[in-house]
């Protein structure tokens, strides 16, 4: 048996755009200071709808003033293209930080994926819009021998994102530890894996209210096209850190 773990929306995904807010609790590289780094350990993956790839953008709408301004976030599938509602940048070389007509925030590629955070303790969605870190998991996820999961989809490995610089010059690197899944964490999962389906962010629902179901206690909706980009192996053999984390 095998699973899914990387989302296949990495190299194309369906069309479709639906508007969303962000959920609680998430985290951010960006969050990172210069010098800092946090640590994680991914629960679920694309396979069990606990890792998904999109695209965002800042929006704007027009107030009853007629004047354009902020309206919150969309998450699409796929990129959105030139849409009427993306907003557009700012001057900040300005004092009052005007915005610039004909010059628009462009939509940022995103991977989420569901954790546990070793500095708080809690199940937290990975929100990761930097293309450096997504390609240095992917790089590390294909490496199928050394970075295993188990039979429920819990990575046997952690890992630690780190910043370094500020503004233009910030850098961020990602360095796998091999680690055994302590019973804690998997009990913890298996009572709350199904409150998160990530899924949702692209129906404008809260991930962490879980997948929908018919009256029948069913899953709702149909089941999408995948295709695997990554087939990890389910050994547990090989782990060289036996932590409560």
């Amino acid at each position: 048996m095998t699973l899914q773990v990387l989302p296949p929306e990495l190299t194309e995904g369906p069309k479709d755009r639906i508007e969303t807010k962000e959920p609680q609790p998430y985290w951010k590289p960006s969050s990172l200071k210069d010098g800092e780094s946090e640590e994680f350990r991914l629960l679920g993956c694309y396979e069990t709808g606990h890792a998904i790839v999109g695209w965002q953008y800042a929006s704007e709408a027009r107030g009853k003033d007629g004047e354009l301004r902020f309206n919150g976030y969309v998450v699409t599938r796929s990129h959105p293209g030139q849409h009427d509602d993306i907003a557009r940048e700012t001057d900040w070389s300005k004092p009052d930080r005007p915005k610039i007509d004909g010059s628009y925030v462009k939509p940022r590629r995103f991977l989420a994926w569901v954790a546990t955070s070793a500095a708080r303790g809690r199940l937290e969605v990975l929100f990761i819009e930097q293309k450096s870190i997504r390609d240095q998991l992917t790089e590390i996820l294909q490496e199928i021998e050394d970075y295993t999961w188990t039979p429920d989809g819990l990575a046997n490995f952690s890992i630690k994102i780190s910043r370094k610089g500020a503004g233009l010059e910030t850098s961020y690197s990602l360095l796998p530890k091999v680690r055994k899944v302590p019973d804690k964490i998997k009990k913890e999962w298996e009572a709350e894996k199904e409150s998160i389906w990530l899924p949702n962010f692209f129906e404008g629902k809260d991930p962490f209210d879980g997948r929908a179901t018919d009256e029948k206690g069913l899953p709702a909706g149909g089941v999408d096209k995948r295709g695997a980009t990554v087939l990890p192996t389910e050994s547990t053999e090989k782990v060289e850190d036996n932590t409560e984390f």
